[in-house]
C-alpha cells in the first residue's frame, strides 16, 4: 500500500438525535394513541350507562395506570412493545423453561 494510506481506523459520530426512539407522552407513540381511543370510547360506554359523574373518574384512572405502564416500558426500552410481540410470536417454539417430558435430541452416528 502506499504511504499516504492511513491504517487507522476513521471514527464517525453517530448523533443521538439520529438513532433515539421518539416517544409521545413519555411512552410509544402507537400505544398511546391506542389508549387514548380506548379511554375515550370507554368515557362514552361509561356515559352512557352511569352517567358523567361516575365515568370522568374511572377514565382517568385507567388513563393515568395505562400512561405509568407504558412510560415504564419506554423508559427501560423504547421498542418494548416490539420485544413483547416478538417474545409472544416465538413462545410456543423456545419455552422460557426446560421441561422434563421434552423428546431427548437423537443423533446419528457417523461411524
Amino acid at each position: 500500500m502506499s504511504g499516504s494510506h492511513r491504517s487507522e481506523l476513521i471514527k464517525v459520530a453517530i448523533h443521538r438525535a439520529g438513532v433515539r426512539v421518539l416517544t409521545f407522552l413519555g411512552g410509544e407513540r402507537k400505544q398511546v394513541m391506542i389508549l387514548l381511543f380506548a379511554t375515550v370510547y370507554l368515557a362514552y360506554i361509561l356515559t352512557l350507562r352511569f352517567g358523567m359523574f361516575v365515568a370522568v373518574p374511572v377514565c382517568g384512572v385507567v388513563w393515568l395506570l395505562g400512561m405509568a405502564v407504558l412510560r415504564r416500558m419506554a423508559t427501560s426500552d423504547p421498542q418494548m412493545w416490539a420485544v413483547l410481540k416478538r417474545a409472544r410470536k416465538y413462545k410456543g417454539f423456545y419455552p422460557a423453561r426446560g421441561r422434563f417430558d421434552a423428546p431427548q435430541p437423537q443423533y446419528r452416528d457417523y461411524k
